[in-house]
């Protein structure tokens, strides 16, 4: 993978507690952090890493609606840089898919970011198979769909589109809000392995080659979220939590468009 397998989601963390947050992560190992303009945390974030080596971070952060017209794209990027830092982006989305944007120019612009050396990969966010085939003929070097994803709501026909397309699966929201530690078949495959409910669900994303970038807003969640990869669920299991799946969606901001598989 060119990107980090697990990161760090930094929705609704804001000022300092952002920045700790950010740190705390760094110094535990984590490499990848994700953030957006729409969180308004770019100035604590790039507190943050300020003193950490360029080279050892991925950083992936995402245009909002109104920058998605092709004259903002360079714009709000080039704000982006200065909020943050740093000197390019790693990874930049289009953060969610507007009916009234045409997205193949906004991806043709962030192409050209991307030759500029301003950003080192472009990537999708809440994009569903329509999106992707009308994509597909323009070849855009997507590296990864940013898609609400965990077993609660498993998306099999986007997750599938997206292999076929060779573009990642990055679930956000994988955590499902903490919904799993109550979750009496999460809990029975968690004593299994020795871990939280919560680490179960990561890990059956993490094991169908998903990145995953939970929040975290203290050093016991983010140790934990890190430790996922000392183990391996076995196919029962995996089997188990695929029955879990109720199409059930956190992620539908009032006023946006949300659109089907």
């Amino acid at each position: 993978m060119k990107i980090p397998s697990i990161g760090l989601g930094t929705w609704k963390l804001s000022g300092d507690e952002c920045e700790r947050i950010v740190r705390q992560a760094l110094e535990l190992g984590y490499r990848h952090i994700d953030t957006a303009d729409a969180y308004e945390n770019h100035h604590a974030v790039g507190k943050a890493i300020r003193s950490f080596p360029r080279e050892q971070l991925f950083l992936t952060t995402k245009l909002w609606f109104n920058d998605l017209v092709p004259e903002r794209v360079h714009q709000a990027t080039a704000r982006f840089l200065d909020e943050l830092q740093v000197p390019y982006i790693d990874l930049l989305l289009i953060h969610w898919p507007s009916p009234d944007v045409n997205l193949i120019e906004t991806l043709q612009d962030m192409v050209k970011l991307k030759q500029e050396g301003v950003i080192r990969e472009i990537g999708i966010s809440n994009f569903v198979r329509f999106h992707l085939k009308e994509l597909a003929p323009h070849h855009f070097p997507i590296l990864t769909n940013q898609i609400e994803l965990h077993p609660y709501y498993q998306r099999r026909p986007l997750v599938k589109a997206c292999e076929e397309a060779k573009i990642i699966v990055t679930a956000y929201r994988p955590a499902a809000q903490g919904a799993f530690e109550e979750d009496p078949v999460m809990q029975k495959i968690g004593k299994k392995y020795g871990k939280s409910p919560t680490q179960i669900a990561l890990k059956w994303i993490h094991q169908q080659g998903m990145v995953v970038i939970p929040k975290a807003a203290n050093p016991k969640h983010l140790k934990e979220n890190l430790a996922i990869l000392d183990f391996t669920l076995d196919a029962a299991d995996m089997k188990a939590i695929d029955a879990l799946d109720c199409g059930k969606r956190l992620c539908a901001p009032e006023g946006f468009p949300v659109y089907d598989d």
